[in-house]
Formats: structure tokens, sequence, C-alpha cells
């Protein structure tokens, strides 16, 4: 059996990057195999692609296929694991350029989570990378309705996720975003005040003292 995959020999821009056919993972004892619905691209993937020195991963050995999360369905299991995860919806993270560019991936059961009813496969993927990152952010924060909160990048994906919690937690939110498309989808969001930071002088139409969370 096979299935399609991306590799890669050598580090470099998106070109090295190729399409091949390979032979199907098989996943080992504690792990399932999972056919792949989405995966996550990240600047940190784009920083691995390149073989950009520093960061926090060392770079990988190769050849190689990148990817450390997916969502999709698992269709295979190894040994010591619960044949009830056969067909379930899921999402993992798979650690550092561990195979997610591909048709099927393999994933360690213990790193799995499955997906409620309803839940998209890309919206799972984004939350089990950018989501878990703004999640150790906001357990830091903590929070409250006495903060005053400026998020930069707010249109970004940590930034997003930061404007909505930090709204939830009855905080004010001022949030800045480049050019007027990101400054009106960032309004959408519920900040209280939203400033494209590309106009000079946008510090002094903050209004209110702020202390900044990201």
């Amino acid at each position: 059996m096979t299935s399609r995959a991306i590799r890669q020999y050598e580090f470099g821009p998106a070109e090295v990057l190729r399409l091949e056919e390979v032979p199907a993972p098989v996943p080992d004892r504690g792990q399932v195999r999972v056919r792949v619905a989405a995966a996550g691209v990240h600047l940190v993937d784009t920083s691995i692609r390149s073989g950009a020195a520093g960061g926090p991963f060392a770079l990988p050995q190769l050849p190689m296929t990148p990817g450390r999360e997916v969502a999709g369905v698992v269709d295979a299991v190894g040994a010591q694991v619960d044949q009830a995860w056969l067909g379930k919806r899921v999402v993992a993270h798979l650690g550092q350029a561990s195979g997610g560019y591909a048709e099927l991936a393999v994933a360690n059961v213990a790193s799995l989570h499955e997906l409620a009813d309803g839940v998209e496969f890309d919206k799972a993927v984004a939350m089990i990378g950018t989501g878990r990152t703004t999640m150790a952010v906001l357990e830091q924060a903590n929070l409250t309705a006495e903060d005053v909160v400026l998020v930069p990048a707010a249109a970004g994906g940590m930034g997003a996720l930061l404007v909505q919690a930090a709204r939830n937690a009855g905080a004010f939110v001022v949030a800045l975003a480049g050019g007027a498309a990101k400054v009106e989808a960032v309004r959408g969001l519920g900040a209280d005040v939203v400033l494209d930071y590309r106009v000079d002088g946008w510090p002094g139409r903050c209004g209110r003292r702020w202390v900044a969370v990201s």
C-alpha cells in the first residue's frame, strides 16, 4: 500500500518540497495512523524547511516529511491501542517535522484529541498549534475585568484568540492591526479600541494606560 506525501531532501525555499508516492506508514505500538484532512502550516514550519539556525528546534535530519500538526480520521491502530479509536475524528501534535504533510500520518495515541461533532478539521489544527500557545499565554496573564490589554498583531492567529479571550474575561481591549481590512476584521472580534499601527502616532490614541500580554 502506498500514499502520497511531501518529501524534502535539502533545506531551502518552498520549491525544495516534492510530492511523492511513498510506502504507507504503519503504526507501531502505542500509535495510530490518521488519514489526514488538514495539516498545520506556521512560520516555524517555514523556518525548519529553510534550514534557518536558532529558534526552538534543532535542524531535522533529511530527507523528511515536514508537518507538525494534523487532523483527520484514524484508519489503523498499532499494538496495545484500543480498537475503539478506529474511525474517530481526531487532532494531534506530532512533534517537529514529523510527517504531517501527507495523506497518512502516524501519531502517538497519547497525543490524540478526539473532536466533537461539528468541529471542522482546519479549525482543530489551528487550535492544537496556535490555540495551545495562546492558552499558555492566557494562563500566565490571568486576566480580569480590572485589566487593560494591548494585543499586537490582533488580526493574526494568536492575536484574534487573545482579543476574544480578553473580552470574555471582561478586560478593556486595545487591539493593533495593519491596514483597513485587518482593522475591520479585528473590530468584529469585539475589541474596545482598534488602531492601525501603520498610522503614525497610534500610541497617543489609546486614551488609557495599558499593559501588553503578547
